[in-house]
């Protein structure tokens, strides 16, 4: 198949790239950063808000794999939840119809509902809603946090946990994070057959972790020996309401709140289809 990959230069996209070479596909490479042209890889840089240049770069394509997020905010750049969110996805939608690529596979966001308190996430449910709406065949993957070699949360916990001393935001915020390599395996499938093609898709690891529990984990793998303590999250929430503004601060009010809505599975029925049980974020954080 010729795939046209948005977030080609992101941390799922990398390994999605890489994936789509190694069983055959032509991969049209959309991506923030340059990429090197390779057998089978067409880089591309096109404005995603720019219907025309993208329907101009899905000529031939038979489908898409939409990855393209933000988790925080840039106005200043253009960079807002509707606007990539939303207005990007209805683009594409647009431009497949136009040029008759016939499957988009799409990445959305555990968690994404049109009752969250997080813009992230109903801006997110509203994509899913287009997508589905579309009339194209589709998947959608709505992911737990990622984990994998190149994830930028695995490097921003690798430096924290190097200090001597750690905080971590108080309250029992629940997270399932899943493997990257299972996240890939399943764009691939919706992709090349049947059997995850017309649903939402819930991924998630096999095993619940409240924040510190995850970091704890991941302090020991890596043989890390930090001393935690609590930060109180109504203050965390002043501070984000002043500071999140500014990229250098470590949390936003969306996640904050994201966290607090928990990030957890429901549902397990995609590695039903998939054949095979989630790889433990054990042997994830090892290989990272």
């Amino acid at each position: 198949m010729r795939v046209l990959l948005t977030g080609a230069t992101g941390f799922v996209g990398g390994h999605i790239v890489e994936a789509l070479l190694q069983r055959g596909h032509h991969c049209v490479a959309l991506g923030r950063r340059p990429l090197k042209a390779r057998p089978n890889l067409t880089p591309i840089q096109v404005d995603l808000l720019n219907g025309d240049s993208l329907s101009e770069a899905l000529k031939g394509c038979d489908a898409v794999i939409h990855l393209v997020g933000i988790i925080r905010e840039n106005p200043r750049r253009g960079a807002t939840f509707e606007g990539v969110h939303i207005k990007a996805t209805a683009n594409l939608l647009e431009a497949c119809r136009e040029q008759g690529a016939s499957r988009f596979i799409h990445m959305s966001a555990l968690g994404a509902s049109p009752h969250s308190r997080a813009r992230y996430h109903r801006t997110k449910h509203t994509a899913e809603e287009l997508v589905k709406a579309s009339g194209l065949e589709y998947a959608v993957f709505c992911p737990s946090l990622i984990l994998g070699k190149g994830a930028q949360f695995v490097k921003d916990m690798r430096r924290m946990l190097s200090l001597p001393v750690v905080g971590v935001l108080g309250g029992d915020y629940r997270l399932q994070p899943v493997a990257v390599g299972d996240v890939v395996a399943a764009f691939v499938e919706a992709l090349e057959g049947g059997g995850l093609l017309g649903g939402t898709w819930e991924l998630c690891g096999p095993k619940i972790f409240t924040l510190k529990e995850l970091l704890q984990l991941m302090a020991e793998v890596w043989g890390k020996r930090p001393v935690f303590f609590t930060l109180p999250p109504a203050p965390m929430k002043v501070a984000a309401a002043l500071l999140d503004r500014f990229g250098w601060f470590p949390v936003t009010r969306e996640q904050i709140t994201m966290l607090e809505e928990g990030n957890v599975c429901g549902s397990r029925r995609a590695f039903e289809i998939l054949n095979g049980a989630p790889i433990p974020i054990e042997e994830v954080l090892k290989l990272c």
